[in-house]
């Protein structure tokens, strides 16, 4: 309603490949939910923090022992999490039966993350592409310049997870 509004947001954002990938984004369920939205964000010149999902948010996985160890046990919020992570109801879907030896994607920990310190998200500024219809990056050489993420210290951003969590027992 007030397009003057852009200039007081900052829009943190993971979904999709890196904006140089040639490949589709079909599987990014945050950029296919609303892509007209994903579209515009990516068009409208907001201020922009873009955290791709595929190999680089995708670094950010746990595995059983992980929840196990550091997890399970810190207060309800800890043993909310190890119950969404051992009854995930992707598992089900994907045909997931034993969990014991797989690691799991929390990548949406990444926009957390870069807030908190943004060198565990290391990133550069680069231009905006456009998203065309069929998912595809499209280079614009006259669009707006935009943070994308390149890669990520999973080790710190769970260290401090961890860190935070624990006082929680």
């Amino acid at each position: 309603m007030e397009p003057k509004i852009i200039n007081n947001l900052v829009v943190v954002w993971t979904s999709g490949f890196q904006t140089h990938s040639i490949n589709n984004n079909t599987n990014s369920l945050n950029l296919v939910q609303d892509v007209l939205s994903s579209q515009l964000l990516f068009e409208c010149g907001v201020a922009h923090v873009y955290l791709p999902g595929y190999h680089v948010g995708a670094q950010l996985t746990l595995s059983l022992p992980d929840m196990k160890e550091f997890v399970k046990g810190r207060g309800d919020i800890g043993n909310y999490l190890y119950e969404l992570y051992t009854n995930n109801p992707l598992h089900k879907q994907r045909g997931v039966t034993d969990q014991t030896w797989r690691t799991w994607v929390i990548w949406d920990v990444i926009n957390i993350a870069w807030m908190i310190e943004p060198s565990w998200v290391p990133s550069h500024v680069v231009s905006s592409p456009v998203l065309n219809n069929e998912l595809y990056w499209r280079r614009d050489t006259e669009s707006y310049p935009m943070r994308e993420a390149y890669g990520v210290n999973r080790d710190a951003i769970f260290y401090d997870f961890f860190k935070k969590i624990d006082k929680l027992k």
